[in-house]
């Protein structure tokens, strides 16, 4: 009779902790993703993106979105997002869209550890929406301090004096 109670509460435990760890996932549809990421015009190589799930609501509905997707760049600056397995997709809706670079690989002791040119950059479009069906999304990354037509920034400098 013990050993019944035992299981029954292991049980119990065990359907517990899979409910707070999202298994099963069922209550979100997914839809396949892919796409590239590019840095003035040109593919980047290597990285990682994340597409966040963004909520409208409040409360539980904002706090119950599901899970973020992500995929691993590859060197042509492709991409193809999972979620729960792989290639997957994302959860339908709005995301807010993550690109964070990775480093060159080093060969030898010595070598130095060089960051590509896009590291730092941002996407140029902060947010998506992943509809029903298949997606394919392009997303441009500029540097923070450059506006999104890839020119430098104007530099700050003193305020001119009004003049009337």
């Amino acid at each position: 009779m013990k050993y019944l109670q035992v299981s029954l509460c292991v049980l119990a435990l065990a359907a517990l902790l899979a409910g707070w760890s999202g298994c099963g996932g069922g209550e979100h549809p997914l839809a396949p993703v892919k796409g590239k990421i590019v840095f003035q015009g040109q593919p980047v190589k290597g990285g990682s993106v994340t597409f966040r799930p963004l909520g409208t609501g409040s409360g539980a509905q904002a706090a119950n979105l599901g899970k973020p997707a992500t995929a691993m760049v590859q060197d042509d600056g492709t991409f193809v997002l999972s979620t729960m397995k792989q290639g997957d997709g994302a959860v339908v809706g709005n995301h807010e869209v993550i690109y964070t670079a990775s480093f060159a690989e080093v060969k030898g002791y010595e070598d130095k550890r060089e960051l590509p040119p896009w590291a730092g950059a941002v996407p140029t479009q902060k947010q998506v929406e992943v509809k029903s069906g298949s997606n394919d999304f392009t997303i441009d990354l500029v540097k923070p301090s450059q506006p999104a037509g890839g020119a430098a920034a104007p530099a700050a400098g003193p305020a001119a004096p009004a003049t009337k």
